[in-house]
């Protein structure tokens, strides 16, 4: 049998990679779930992509969850001139309050917009201003007015909308804006599985993000990307009114130093473990391939290393959406994951929580046969809710997991989900041909054979939802042959 990859691939559409032909390679070279970065693009771009899922998923036949991304509070720069380098001890101007046009004045220096007014109140002299998630740093030397004049003291290519951060700076921003609530809509409108809501401070934010989906007539799931000290210090409380999490580790490092990620990152993942919810780990994963054919080894160790830290999912940024190479990209993730899965193709499972119903139960339950009869060569389910399939991801079983269900937007939200393989199939009418349909998937999915076994799980009454609430240790028989 095949060693299945179980951490999930999430990889950023954008230019480079939003057309049909494209989306098709990236799903037959891994892709799990796509990312659409609302920061970035239009509506028609964005509806590209979306239909370019759709349509990879629907010749395919492998369920593809789509996550929207929301651009959240972030405070951005405005335009600037074409490709412009800044050096250790440029001038920088930042004109607060304003949108005007990128120049550089007679003396040479750069000065540059910011339409966050009450960022001139926020910042101090002496102070430091981060670019392009902490690519470029600046040293305040004045405030005047509406004016920060700054002094460049960590250079680089400096683009247009490129975002600034300083500690501490845009608390007084909402946590869901006006273009978040059109972008919202919009993820409704068009079935998307997830949103990501950005610059998470506090559990109140989750809340107002629930009203804003809910007002655009949706209910879908929250990722809370986690990359401000404010979440840290509640982490637990944010997880706990989350769907999942997402470690985003750019502005993350420039909001607590780059010393601190690798903790800070362990810290979410285990904050997520104890609420059996997925986590992805995102920014700077395979960056160099943005241009290059091949990744550093830094880079395929510390993708390798969240795999083994236990993360759900990885997360391709710019290496897919303008990179120069994007199924490459994902085709070396998947090479990389499946390597560091094969040196620790199991981590220690979520089951101190799977205690306080049916579902969880059997669930367990499931893990114990597993362990207890090594014959068990895969575990099949049934569900219609789909809440069957991410609880058995939890328990991070050591063999293939397939989850049969009718519902495509209940199996592409399960792509999100460690170790679980989501597959279509219509509701069984009978035990006798829901066995059927057990070992077709065995033998046709994962090229098991006759005398095999697997555990089998669902609710019954077949196809009406019910619970999880039987178990079934099955042989495939040879009349199936």
């Amino acid at each position: 049998m095949t060693a299945r990859r179980r951490t999930k691939i999430v990889a950023t559409l954008g230019p480079a990679s939003s057309d049909p032909e494209t989306v098709r390679e990236l799903v037959d070279a891994g892709l799990d779930v796509a990312r659409i970065n609302f920061s970035h693009g239009d509506e028609a771009s964005w509806m590209r992509a979306v239909d370019s899922i759709r349509r990879a998923q629907a010749e395919t036949g492998k369920p593809v969850a789509i996550l929207g991304d929301l651009q959240g509070p972030k405070i951005r720069i405005g335009s600037v001139p074409d490709g412009v380098e800044i050096s250790r001890g440029d001038k920088l101007n930042i004109i607060t309050g304003s949108e005007i046009d990128g120049y550089h004045d007679d003396e040479g220096s750069l000065t540059v917009s910011c339409a966050y007014a009450a960022l001139i109140d926020e910042v101090d002299i002496g102070g430091r201003i981060y670019l392009r998630d902490g690519e470029l740093e600046l040293r305040i030397d004045e405030i005047d007015g509406a004016r920060i004049g700054t002094t460049v003291r960590g250079g680089g290519l400096l683009t247009a909308r490129a975002g600034l951060h300083a500690p501490g700076v845009g608390l007084r921003l909402p946590a869901v804006t006006d273009h978040d609530r059109v972008n919202a809509r919009f993820a409704v409108q068009h079935g998307l599985d997830f949103l990501a809501l950005s610059f998470v401070r506090n559990r109140g934010d989750l809340d107002v993000a629930r009203n804003a989906i809910a007002d655009a007539g949706g209910d879908l799931p929250i990722i809370s990307k986690i990359e401000t000290l404010s979440a840290i210090n509640d982490l637990d409380s944010i997880i706990d009114a989350s769907d999942g999490a997402m470690v985003a580790r750019g502005d993350l490092g420039v909001e607590v130093g780059p010393a601190e990620v690798p903790v800070a990152q362990r810290e979410i993942i285990a904050a997520a473990g104890r609420a059996l919810m997925p986590v992805i780990i995102a920014t700077q994963m395979l960056e160099s391939m943005m241009t290059r054919a091949r990744p550093t080894r830094a880079e395929a160790s510390d993708v390798a290393n969240a795999v083994w830290d236990g993360a759900d999912a990885l997360m391709l940024s710019g290496e897919t959406a303008v990179g120069s190479r994007p199924v490459e990209v994902v085709a070396m993730m998947d090479s990389i994951i499946r390597t560091a899965e094969q040196g620790d193709p199991r981590r220690a499972a979520r089951s101190d929580a799977l205690s306080s119903d049916t579902a969880r139960t059997i669930s367990q339950a499931v893990a114990t046969a597993v362990e207890q009869h090594p014959q068990v060569k895969a575990v099949i389910i049934f569900t219609v809710s789909g809440r069957s399939g991410r609880l058995i991801s939890q328990v991070r079983l050591p063999v293939p997991t397939i989850v049969l269900g009718p519902s495509a937007p209940v199996l592409q939200r399960l792509a999100l989900s460690w170790g679980v393989d989501p597959r279509f199939c219509d509701p069984p009418p009978t035990i006798e041909r829901m066995l059927d349909d057990v070992e077709f998937a065995a033998i046709d999915e994962l090229g098991l054979s006759v005398g095999d076994s697997v555990v089998v799980t669902g609710g019954l009454p077949l196809g009406q939802g019910e619970p999880t609430n039987f178990l079934k240790l099955h042989k495939i028989p040879p009349s199936i042959s």
